[in-house]
């Protein structure tokens, strides 16, 4: 398996993952931390947003929010939006998949990674925040999504 590949799978696990968050968040709208929740996955679509920004349109007029005040709805809908667009971008840079990105981070210091780094860095991001809703999920006694990548592996 080539690594776009591989990252074609890996963003198709991560929309996989939100949308499991997504329907869990939906079902329990009423939990003391849906709020906190909530702005959690509307952060991972922001954030999505944001790194497709650095890497395809370096003089964007305007930048994403990180933490948007998107409902559940928009946040998914960005979300959908954010995981064709990065698997289009696997598809044309394809032959390009370790070039370097220079972009600025938000507090405007000037950086050069390899799109490889930043793919990595979208998919774990993610999943760092999907645990946090989790841990939000549990403490209000209910039980989160599976969302292991073993568990999208066995879906398909």
């Amino acid at each position: 398996m080539d690594v776009s590949h591989s990252f074609f799978q890996l963003f198709s696990y991560d929309m996989w993952a939100n949308e499991q968050v997504l329907f869990s968040l939906q079902n329990n709208f009423h939990f003391q931390d849906f709020d906190k929740a909530s702005a959690y996955y509307a952060h991972i679509a922001g954030s999505q947003e944001l790194w497709y920004t650095r890497i395809t349109e370096k003089s964007a007029e305007i930048t994403p929010a990180i933490w948007p005040d998107y409902d559940l709805a928009t946040a998914h809908q960005v979300l959908n939006t954010s995981s064709e667009k990065w698997k289009a971008l696997l598809k044309r840079r394809e032959s390009h998949i370790n070039h370097r990105i220079s972009y600025q981070n938000s507090s405007g210091s000037s950086f050069e990674t390899p799109l490889t780094d930043i793919l990595h860095h979208v998919i774990i991001h993610g999943q760092h925040h999907r645990a946090q809703i989790a841990i939000l999920l549990r403490r209000a006694d209910i039980e989160p999504p599976q969302t292991d990548f073993i568990f999208f592996s066995r879906s398909n």
